[in-house]
């Protein structure tokens, strides 16, 4: 089965601060396993496999509102977003043959461990934010969108996750 992404590269330019200044090829892989590991997570494996499916026939125009929805406004903030979660921490570091290389801009300097570790929670709140919104539509319409609660019935399928993602932690 072809392997589709449910958002494109415009989609992070224009929605998020990482905007035109990277390699769609060096972001790529980062929104990959964004998708893996955290929208397969809250869509579960049937949901999941389905809107691939949808996406690689280009057949979502087809949808119901009820995916589209779901696919525009829910779907593409979360990935969006964890996409960023998973890019930051290696956002100045190359791979090459003869091994990592940190980049450095000649007008710039990097910034700090703490400014990058700023600049990751900051994302990983926003990719949590827009995850719980993504959950509550699914419970939402669960019965516009059936394949959110079917199971497949093996032990490789992975179900929805439905607690909640967003803390933002407890402050006395």
């Amino acid at each position: 089965m072809s392997y589709a992404l449910f958002i494109n590269r415009n989609d992070i330019i224009k929605n998020t601060p990482l905007q035109g200044a990277i390699d769609s090829d060096a972001l790529l892989p980062f929104l990959r396993t964004a998708q893996d590991k955290y929208l397969k997570n809250l869509l579960g494996t049937v949901l999941f496999d389905y809107l691939q499916a949808q996406i690689v026939a280009n057949t979502v125009s087809a949808l119901s509102v009820f995916y589209q929805d779901l696919l525009d406004d829910h779907i593409k903030n979360t990935l969006m977003w964890y996409g960023c979660v998973e890019y930051i921490p290696f956002s100045s570091i190359q791979f090459k043959s003869n091994g990592s290389v940190k980049q450095q801009s000649e007008q710039g300097i990097a910034p700090s461990k703490s400014e990058i570790d700023y600049l990751f929670s900051k994302a990983q709140s926003n990719a949590d934010y827009y995850a719980l919104r993504l959950q509550n539509y699914l419970v939402a319409y669960s019965n516009q969108i059936p394949q959110y609660l079917q199971s497949v019935g093996n032990m490789t399928q992975i179900y929805p996750d439905q607690t909640n993602q967003y803390f933002g932690g407890i402050q006395l």
